[in-house]
């Protein structure tokens, strides 16, 4: 008689049949909390085919590589803080057939958790109070779960701590001793500050890999001075300089030290100088936008950057062309030079425009900029409807000149310019337009903007927004023209209310010489790359000058879902506006592809 088993039976991965070309159904893992099945999955080899390429054939299963990743994923339980976690498989071989599902179970039992922490400083202290603040920026204290990443975190703080005070060649050591039984730990650090050190002459420095560019290009991105002491933020500085020229594919900077000074030998790979940039984009107010750029980084010589770009969308065309000449007027500013021509239609008007820009941007500090701005327009403004223009009499000038002069500084101490988590900046900038300056209008405009993040409790983070702006028309004009004025509603602005729908509305937005709007939200990651938010925004605009409206707001609320994709930021916000005007919706759903604030 012939008995045939179709039931799945489950061995231990040794046990397999060695040689048989085994392929991968199923993976799953079970049992973990502190560390996420995305993190454990990162650290195995044996991989599942995913979903969406059902056509592949399934991947091999290696019964050595899967026994190699278990043991991976007990090192990595341990780097964790849990050396006591167990780490159990199952494989499961389907019946009549190569294919296996592995399941493995996690028990990971207790923390090992930090019980005592000891910092000893010898030789010279980098600052009087050196011992607090050493100890108040550690990563770990007593009590804290202990953690690879931590523990040697900490090295590197107290080494930071004082090669950004003259110390170069200071050496810091560290000891942990773990005892399993009680899950405890005992660290110890010691630092031994060494002799203070100064940069060496900027003429020494040694450059490497260069090929076309030129080297007085990479010796003007050195943010030292010959003689001064040594201070790591300023190594740090110069390959942030040298990477914001995108002409090199890396940067090295190696110390080298002698007699108390630190000369440094700089290495660069030079990367093509041209860059083609195809985007496509989508949000719920542009619709489908695509956007096109080339960009010239080394054009004649010198790291002078140009650029041509045009986009497009159902909201704005526009070609931009740009010039861009580091390193002057002075050595700490940089000029640039726009010309654009493009057409902006909106709910209220058309806009036909053209510009001439140039600005100076002076970066003072790491973390202020000063700027000053002139731009150069021919304005056309087209479908003002006849009820607003008869309301505000000379707020659709039809075409026109105009002239203006602004300056401004900005101020950051965020910890990433395109995805803050900690940190704050504010801009304010003031333009005086028209008068001596010549042009068609005449206006003073002024506009401020801070924002602020930090971590609020656990993985909660909190992230506000506070805009201000306002005009003022001089001399002849009576009016602040319509393409001029501030208008608030919608993505970026207040959520759940349509695009410039908040404030007074006659048919059409009218916006307001004035605007005053703020943003506040609460964000929790999800999962590694899914966070959820939940905002409040208000907003307003005033048709007088300088008449901030704090008691005519309109706010919106809602919830919404952030998906860090490869390409930036996904974003949905689900928003419902306190007092919509007429006959709008009592809710909207805001779609975005990059960061908001």
């Amino acid at each position: 008689m012939l008995v045939t088993c179709t039931a799945a039976f489950a061995v231990p991965v040794d046990q397999l049949e060695p040689g048989r070309d085994w392929r991968i159904r199923r993976l799953r893992v079970r049992g973990n909390e502190a560390v996420s099945t995305r993190a454990l999955r990162a650290e195995m080899l044996t991989r599942t085919r995913p979903w969406y390429t059902f056509w592949r054939r399934r991947p091999a299963f290696d019964p050595v590589t899967f026994a190699a990743d278990l043991e991976r994923l007990r090192l990595l339980y341990r780097r964790r803080g849990y050396y006591r976690a167990l780490i159990t498989h199952d494989i499961e071989i389907e019946p009549g057939g190569d294919r296996v599902q592995a399941l493995v179970s996690i028990d990971e039992g207790l923390p090992v958790r930090v019980v005592a922490i000891e910092v000893a400083l010898a030789g010279a202290l980098p600052a009087p109070d050196a011992e607090t603040e050493l100890r108040a920026g550690l990563p770990l204290s007593a009590g804290d779960v202990f953690t690879e990443d931590a523990y040697n975190t900490a090295v590197a703080h107290l080494r930071r701590y004082y090669r950004e005070r003259g110390y170069a060649q200071v050496r810091v050591d560290k000891r942990a001793r773990v005892d399993v039984t009680s899950d405890t730990v005992d660290v110890a650090y010691r630092a031994e500050s060494g002799a203070p050190a100064t940069f060496g002459d900027v003429a020494d420095v040694q450059v490497e890999g260069i090929e076309k560019v030129d080297e007085n290009v990479i010796r003007r991105e050195v943010a030292f001075e010959s003689g001064q002491p040594f201070d790591e933020r300023l190594i740090e500085r110069t390959r942030r300089n040298l990477e914001a020229l995108k002409l090199f594919s890396t940067v090295t900077i190696t110390e080298e030290p002698r007699d108390g000074r630190i000369d440094l030998r700089i290495g660069v790979k030079e990367r093509p100088p041209r860059e083609i940039r195809l985007g496509v984009g989508f949000d719920s107010e542009e619709l489908v936008r695509g956007s096109a750029a080339w960009t010239h980084y080394n054009f004649l010589g010198g790291a002078r950057q140009f650029q041509a770009s045009v986009r497009a969308s159902v909201l704005d065309r526009t070609f931009t062309a740009g010039l861009l000449q580091p390193h002057f007027p002075l050595h700490a500013s940089r000029t640039n030079l726009l010309f654009s021509e493009g057409q902006q239609r909106e709910e209220p008007f058309t806009l036909d425009l053209t510009r001439v820009s140039p600005r100076i941007d002076w970066e003072m500090t790491a973390h202020l900029t000063t700027f000053v701005f002139y731009r150069f327009e021919y304005n056309l403004l087209l479908d003002v409807k006849e009820r607003i223009e008869d309301s505000f009499p000379g707020i659709a000038p039809g075409d026109g000149i105009l002239s203006g002069l602004g300056v401004g500084a900005k101020w950051s101490t965020l910890d990433d310019e395109f995805n803050p988590t900690r940190g704050w900046a504010t801009t304010a900038a003031v333009e005086p337009v028209g008068g001596f300056l010549g042009g068609d209008y005449s206006f003073v405009r002024f506009t401020w903007e801070g924002r602020a993040y930090r971590r609020l409790l656990g993985r909660l983070g909190g992230a506000a927004r506070l805009r201000l702006g306002a005009a003022d028309p001089t001399g002849s004009s009576e009016e602040i023209p319509m393409f001029e004025r501030f208008f608030s509603g919608g993505i970026n602005s207040v959520r759940g209310y349509g695009r410039w729908r908040v404030g007074r509305i006659f048919g059409d937005p009218v916006g307001g010489r004035t605007r005053v709007e703020f943003t506040t939200e609460l964000r929790h990651p999800i999962t590694d790359r899914l966070s959820g938010i939940a905002f409040v925004d208000g907003g307003q605009v005033s048709v007088r000058s300088y008449v901030f409206p704090f008691n005519e707001m309109q706010y919106g609320a809602g919830v919404g879902l952030r998906y860090s994709s490869p390409v930036g930021a996904l974003g949905l916000d689900l928003g419902f506006p306190t007092d919509p005007p007429r006959d709008d919706p009592r809710w909207r759903v805001h779609v975005t592809l990059g960061a908001t604030f």
